[in-house]
């Protein structure tokens, strides 16, 4: 993991891992003190789970009004789009946002960022902490947002086993962002093996809903898109571009976030989602971050 602040030790380690585990992990003693019922009942109540959501402000209020108080913290959510839309930016945002105190809409804790595009966007980052009035009033720092640089999608499913879950032991993580999920996957498969490719992608998300899970994370996925050949009359209305990656990719997200440009004009488009309608809001990119427009 890159990051200006060094692991713990193993003591410290072993001492986090019990006060940052999900508190999703295992209530049953505490909801069934009798040891039978607790073998027999697994599920949890739709109270319970409604406690436990979520959501992680984007630092917008008017984002966050159409998103009903921000990202979620169940299932994995995508942002798609074209180069220039703002993607990154958002991803980076909520990095900033995840750190603020749960009263004004943020978790509290850090984030990891998954870069599989090549160079991670420091300067944007800088940028976004230099100009963030929220980053100078609650002493938002980089060194909170923990940095995974993989390129291959071997290296992707490995860091999902393995490094983030460690990293999820010592540390208070409260968002994880993959930029981009299309990336080690577009290139490395020929036609013959899209089989291949289709189960990997399901392996993928699938450690992502379990991260989300078991450690009450908001999972992001950054996404390029491909041109829609013939769109349906609905569809038409709103696009003319679909998400990367297919039908197997895209019946694993949870909610889908469409970003376009039409000449100087951004918006925000709801497609698809387990809890909002669709829905679309104009926003514009600042050196503070990206804010709707009212």
């Amino acid at each position: 993991m890159n990051s200006e602040r060094d692991l713990d030790s193993e003591d410290e380690i072993e001492t986090k891992k019990v006060r940052y585990s999900s508190p999703a992990c295992d209530r049953s003693s505490e909801k069934y003190p009798n040891e039978e019922l607790r073998g027999l009942v697994k599920g949890v109540s739709a109270n319970y789970l409604m406690n436990e959501e979520n959501f992680l402000s984007t630092g917008c209020p008017h984002l966050d009004v159409i998103l009903k108080g921000g990202f979620p913290n169940r299932g994995v959510t995508q942002i798609y789009g074209t180069a220039g839309t703002g993607k990154t930016q958002i991803a980076l945002q909520l990095c900033l946002t995840v750190q603020l105190p749960i009263s004004v809409g943020g978790y509290d804790a850090g984030a990891i960022y998954i870069s599989t595009e090549g160079t991670f966007p420091s300067k944007r980052l800088q940028d976004l902490l230099r100009y963030s009035k929220l980053a100078a009033q609650f002493n938002i720092t980089a060194n909170n947002i923990f940095v995974e640089r993989v390129i291959e999608s071997s290296e992707l499913e490995k860091c999902l086993l393995q490094r983030i879950p460690y990293l999820m032991a010592c540390r208070k993580i409260g968002l994880l962002v993959l930029d981009s999920i299309a990336a080690p996957y577009r290139g490395e498969y020929s036609t013959t093996e899209l089989k291949n490719r289709g189960k990997d992608l399901w392996n993928i998300s699938r450690q992502l809903h379990t991260l989300a899970r078991q450690y009450n994370l908001t999972v992001v996925c950054v996404n390029q898109v491909s041109a829609v050949v013939s769109p349906s009359k609905y569809e038409a209305i709103y696009v003319d571009e679909r998400p990367a990656l297919g039908i197997i990719w895209a019946n694993m997200i949870t909610n889908n976030f469409y970003l376009c440009r039409n000449d100087t004009h951004r918006y925000f488009h709801v497609m698809q989602s387990s809890y909002l309608g669709r829905s679309s809001i104009e926003y514009k990119i600042t050196n503070s971050g990206v804010m709707g427009v009212a």
